[in-house]
């Protein structure tokens, strides 16, 4: 009787100390994530400083448009 209490008492210590193993990893993989995100869209604000960005300009705008739907494309993977 003692060592079924035992046993249920250190499995359940067991599944807590694995679930909060997998909550701390799936949160090291959002904060990964977010963070490509944020650099990402950092990166496409230079590129649109670095050209001087004119909306009348169609070749700047193109490129625009084909960098965010490749991060689109990348983000849904």
């Amino acid at each position: 009787m003692i060592y079924s209490t035992l046993t249920t008492k250190a499995m359940a210590a067991f599944k807590l100390k694995d679930s909060m193993d997998n909550v701390t990893a799936q949160y090291k993989l959002e904060k990964a994530s977010s963070s490509a995100k944020d650099t990402r869209i950092k990166s496409l604000e230079d590129l649109v400083i670095e050209m001087g960005h004119d909306p009348k300009d169609v070749k700047v705008v193109e490129l625009l448009i084909k960098k965010k739907n490749e991060d689109i494309s990348s983000l849904k993977k």
